[in-house]
C-alpha cells in the first residue's frame, strides 16, 4: 500500500486512534529507528492548559533572532497537516505524503496509531529540514504521553496544573501534576508557570530527583491594554485574552533560558515584535468586529475560568456559543458560563463524541451551530464561540469568520 493523494493518507492516518499499546512499546518503536527523538535539541512542553499558546510565542521569540524552529502541537487547526511546521509553516503535503510511504510498513508492522506516526514523520522531517530547535506540545499528560520518549530534552516546560483528563491523569490536582512532572528527565533544566503551592513543590522535588536546574515563571505586570512588564523590558501581545500574559511570560523566560544554553545575544526590539504579532489560533482570537465574535479553544474548567475572565471586560450585550465533547466537566463549564453572559446558546458539531443539544433540559439549544451563529450576529455586540477545538475547528472550516 502506498499514497499518492494526500486527502487519502489523512484520512487513514487520522482513522488510526489509539492501540492501546503501552508507552513502552512506542519507546521500543523509536529505538528501532535509532531514537531520531534524540538527535533534536528539543523544548518539551507539558501543562494543563496554555502548551500551544507558549509553544507559539516561544517559537515566534526564537525565531526572531534566526533561528530555524519546528513545532509539534495538537489538535490539528485546520489540516491535518499544521501539527508539523517549521517557521510557521506547515509540513509540505509533498514530504508528508513522501515521509509516511517511506516508512508505512514499518508503521503498519508495529500497528502505531495516528499521534504515534505523527510524531515519527515529524522526527524525520525536522532532521531532513535540520531545524535549529523543535518546540513539542504534550498530547496528553506526560508521563505515558508518546512524546515523552525523548530522553534528553533541552528543557522542559510546564505551564499549568488544572483539572483534566482525570480517568488518566489522577482526581486530584497532585496526582495530574506528578503526570505532567513525568516529561523531566535527567540533567536537563526545567521551568514551571504559576502553579499552586503543592504543585510546585511536586515539580520542584521531581527536579532535584533527575538533578536539574529548576527555574519558576517570574512575576509579571498587566499594564492594560495588551502590555505587560516582565524583568524590567514591557512586552505587548495581540491578544486580549488576560491568561496569555502567563503564556508569554512564560515563553519569554524559556527563551532566556535557551539563550544562556545555546547561546546566544538577544536581540530585544526583534523579540518584541515578534511576540506582538504572534497568534495562536481559536485562543481568545478575535476574528469580527461589530459585532466582536471572539473564538476560543478552552474545553476544562481551568481554561473556562481564565477565559471569562477576559471577556468580562468587554462592554455591551453578549452571548456565548459553546459545545464539547461527552467525555469533558461540560455541565460544569455551562454552569461558569452562563453567568458571563446575557444569552447562552449550547449547540452541535459532527463529531461522533460531541455532545447532544437535544439531551439538555432548562437552557437553550440550537441543534445547528449555523443557526445559532446566525442569531448571535443578529442581536448582540459580542459573541464569544468556545468550546472543544474540534468544533472551532469545523466553524473555521465551513467558512465561518475563516
Amino acid at each position: 500500500m502506498r499514497f499518492t493523494d494526500i486527502d487519502e493518507a489523512v484520512s487513514w492516518i487520522m482513522s488510526r486512534r489509539n492501540n492501546n499499546y503501552s508507552f513502552s512499546h512506542f519507546k521500543e518503536v523509536c529505538h528501532k529507528k535509532g531514537d531520531p527523538q534524540d538527535d533534536l535539541y528539543m523544548i518539551h512542553v507539558a501543562g494543563t492548559d496554555g502548551k500551544g499558546s507558549t509553544v507559539s510565542y516561544l517559537s515566534a521569540l526564537l525565531r526572531s533572532q534566526g533561528y530555524k524552529v519546528g513545532t509539534f502541537t495538537s489538535p490539528h487547526y485546520l489540516v491535518h497537516q499544521d501539527r508539523i511546521r517549521i517557521n510557521g509553516n506547515n509540513i509540505p503535503d509533498e514530504a508528508f505524503l513522501r515521509i509516511l510511504n517511506e516508512g508505512l510498513d514499518f508503521f503498519l508492522q508495529e500497528d502505531l496509531s495516528m499521534f504515534e506516526m505523527d510524531y515519527l514523520i515529524m522526527c524525520e522531517y525536522f532532521r531532513e529540514e535540520k531545524v535549529d530547535m523543535a518546540v513539542v506540545e504534550v498530547g496528553l499528560g506526560g508521563r505515558l504521553d508518546s512524546t515523552n520518549v525523548v530522553d534528553r530534552p533541552a528543557l522542559s516546560v510546564i505551564t499549568t496544573i488544572g483539572y483534566d483528563h482525570m480517568d488518566r491523569l489522577g482526581n486530584t490536582l497532585e496526582e495530574i501534576c506528578s503526570e505532567k512532572c513525568g516529561i523531566i528527565k535527567d540533567d536537563s533544566k526545567v521551568l514551571i508557570g504559576h502553579l499552586n503551592d503543592s504543585c510546585t513543590q511536586i515539580a520542584k522535588d521531581t527536579a532535584e530527583k533527575h538533578h536539574c536546574e529548576f527555574y519558576e515563571l517570574g512575576a509579571y505586570e498587566d499594564l492594560g491594554d495588551r502590555k505587560f512588564r516582565f524583568k524590567d523590558e514591557v512586552y505587548e501581545i495581540a491578544s486580549y485574552a488576560k491568561y496569555q500574559l502567563h503564556n508569554a511570560s512564560l515563553a519569554l523566560q524559556a527563551f532566556d533560558i535557551v539563550s544562556d544554553d545555546y547561546p546566544f545575544i538577544i536581540d530585544r526590539n526583534s523579540a518584541k515584535k515578534a511576540l506582538k504579532e504572534a497568534i495562536w489560533q481559536c485562543r481568545f482570537e478575535i476574528v469580527r468586529e461589530d459585532p466582536r465574535v471572539i473564538l476560543d479553544g478552552a474545553h476544562n474548567i481551568h481554561g473556562i475560568s481564565a477565559l471569562v475572565e477576559s471577556f468580562d471586560t468587554f462592554t455591551g450585550s453578549k452571548c456565548i456559543i459553546f459545545s464539547a465533547l461527552k467525555r469533558k466537566e461540560y455541565q460544569k463549564m455551562i454552569e461558569i458560563l452562563k453567568d458571563h453572559c446575557d444569552r447562552l446558546i449550547i449547540t452541535g458539531f459532527h463529531d461522533p463524541g460531541a455532545i447532544d443539544p437535544g439531551s439538555f433540559e432548562g437552557y437553550e439549544t440550537v441543534k445547528d451551530y449555523q443557526d445559532a451563529i446566525d442569531l448571535a450576529l443578529k442581536e448582540y455586540d459580542n459573541i464569544l464561540i468556545c468550546g472543544s477545538l474540534y468544533f472551532l475547528s469545523e466553524v473555521v472550516q465551513n467558512g465561518r469568520f475563516s
